[in-house]
This record gives C-alpha cells, structure tokens and sequence, in this order.
C-alpha cells in the first residue's frame, strides 16, 4: 500500500505525545480504514488509530494511557475513575480491568455508557492530575475499586499503592472509615485490612484476594527460609500457613513469566530455571515444609484451590463476600 505523508505526520506527532491518532479529514478516515483492513494500522477506539507495530510493542497498561490520553485532550472535563484511574496512577490492575474505559458522571445513566465506555455517578469526587490526565484521587480510586470490583481484582491496587510509596499502609486502611455513608462497609474494610507492600506483583495479590475470599487467607507472605546449600543465600516463599499441628505449607504463585522473561531468569536457559526451581523446591521440603503450588488459571477456578488446600490440611476460615465480575470479559481481556 502507498505511503501516506498525512497520516505519517499524524502518526508521528501521536506517538511523541504518546496519544492514538485522530483522522482530521474524511480522506484520512478513508485511509485510515483501509490501512485497518491492510493490518498496518490497528484501530483500538472508536476514531483512534496506531501504526500496529507501535501499538503491539506497547503493554496493556499503556495502551490504556494511549487511548485514555486521546479521550482527555477531546473531552478535558472527563474524570477518568476506578480502574481506568488506577492504571493512570501507575498501579497494578489485571489486564482484564483495561476496558471498558471508565469515567465520572454527574448522575447514572446506561444511556450513555457502552462496551468501550462506563459512566460512574459519583458525586463531587477528589481529583488530580496523573500523567496529565485528570482523575479520581488515589485514595478515592481504591475505594471505588474495592467496592466495584471483586476481592481478587481489587487487592492488587492496594498492594501496589504501599509498596510503590504512594500512601502509608495506616493511612490507606484508615481510609474507609473516614467516610460517612460507606454501602457494604463491613466488606470494604476487610479488603483494605488485607493490603500489605510486601507483595511483589499483581499476580500474587490476585492470588491472595482469592485465598481470602475463599477462607484460605495465608498466615503471612514473603517469608525467608534460609538456603542450605549456599550461606547467604535466602529462599523467599510466596504465601505461608500454619497448621494446626505446627506443620508449614507454603504457598507458591507461579507464572510461565519467570521461565521466559529476560529480566527474570538473569541469562538462563529455561532449563537452568527449571532446574534452581526443582533444587530450592527440595531445600525447602528438607525444612520440613509442604508446598502447593498455584499458577494464573487455577484462580479462575476458587472451588479447585479450597479442596486443594484442604487436602492439605488447611482449616477454612470465614471468607471475605465477592462482588461479580462487573465487566462482560471479553477473550482479549482474558489473561
């Protein structure tokens, strides 16, 4: 297909301000369409465009900044809110929270909302600029997330918040009761009670926000066993319980990330990891401690881990309420 100059310079100054180009003309539009049908340029809003090869180098969090960017420089009384919010704060948040696009409305109407965009009433939110984009406050942003979202998707925002600075862990959990009218308080405040910074990723809070949803919250997390086969060295486990006889079970969230991704695996083979997994797995059992491990589908599946988990001695405790998906998951949000 021919170059195109105008869509080149629109696509250019896009990209610096790291926004999703806008047609100016019917001609561009035209363009555009057919470029989309070609696959060189993806269309990922309704009137936004990207090169492909620039929009698929993007991870999901900034492909969100890149759309929620474009909709502010239209629309700069928008207030973007709960997830859509949290991405812009920098904060973990599934991949499966990165649509619809979320912003604050005066009053509710279905009218106006639809797949790619939902309107919250909230009234008289505090705001701030993220990123340049005006958005809910942090602290407000939690709480909308906690209280729209199930434990699972919620839990990880908190987590991130304290361990990236953002607030005190006392400040966040006092949050909630600064407020006057909280609907579902009791719920809410249990998922504030939950954050800690010591959990290291998203995954693992999703993982947690499941324990604890379904009665099997971990005694504690990151906990360090000491190597037996190098001095110095630590072995961090990702959830740990005790139970009821003194016996340890540790918990291990496992994705496919840590075998494949560079920044993870320090130059070695997949093999090698392997192979330190199957070593630190046996320094750990000669300690005297069980280990079950989880991995990023089985969440999708609560009723699999409680069993697992009782098989393995584990009494279940009260768990936390969940709230339903609110979103209708689509298959390029599943992940």
């Amino acid at each position: 297909m021919e170059d195109h100059y105008a869509l080149n310079l629109l696509f250019d100054a896009a990209q610096q301000s790291r926004r999703c180009a806008r047609p100016r003309t019917d001609a561009d539009t035209s363009a555009m369409a057919r470029r989309v049908k070609a696959g060189t340029v993806t269309r990922p809003y309704r009137g936004m465009y990207a090169r492909t090869d620039y929009w698929n180098a993007l991870d999901r969090h900034e492909q969100v900044r890149h759309v929620v960017r474009t909709l502010s420089s239209m629309h700069p009384d928008w207030v973007f809110c709960g997830p859509t919010a949290a991405i812009m704060h920098g904060l973990d948040c599934s991949y499966r929270l990165t649509g619809p696009i979320c912003i604050v409305s005066d009053r509710p109407t279905r009218r106006q909302s639809s797949k790619q965009l939902i309107r919250y009433a909230i009234t008289y939110p505090d705001t701030e600029m993220a990123d340049g984009v005006p958005v809910t406050g942090l602290l407000r942003t939690l709480y909308d997330c906690v209280a729209k979202l199930p434990t699972r998707y919620s839990l990880a925002q908190l987590d991130s918040a304290i361990r990236l600075g953002k607030v005190a862990a006392p400040t966040l959990k006092a949050y909630p009761c600064s407020l006057p009218h909280v609907r579902d308080r009791n719920r809410i405040e249990e998922v504030f009670d939950l954050a800690d910074g010591r959990s290291e990723n998203g995954g693992e809070s999703e993982g947690r926000g499941v324990l604890a949803t379904i009665g099997y919250p971990p005694d504690d997390i990151q906990v360090e066993f000491p190597c037996l086969q190098r001095q110095r060295r630590v072995h961090r486990v990702d959830y740990l319980w005790k139970r009821e006889d003194g016996s340890l079970l540790i918990g291990e969230f496992d994705g496919v990330r840590k075998y494949i991704d560079p920044t993870m695996t320090s130059g070695r083979t997949i093999r090698a990891v392997v192979d330190d997994e199957r070593d630190r797995q046996r320094c750990l059992e000669h300690q005297g401690a069980a280990i079950i491990r989880f991995y990023y589908t089985d969440l999708d599946y609560p009723g699999r881990i409680a069993r697992g988990l009782s098989a393995q001695g584990l009494s279940r405790k009260s768990g936390i309420p969940s709230l339903p998906f609110p979103y209708t998951v689509s298959s390029r949000n599943r992940s």
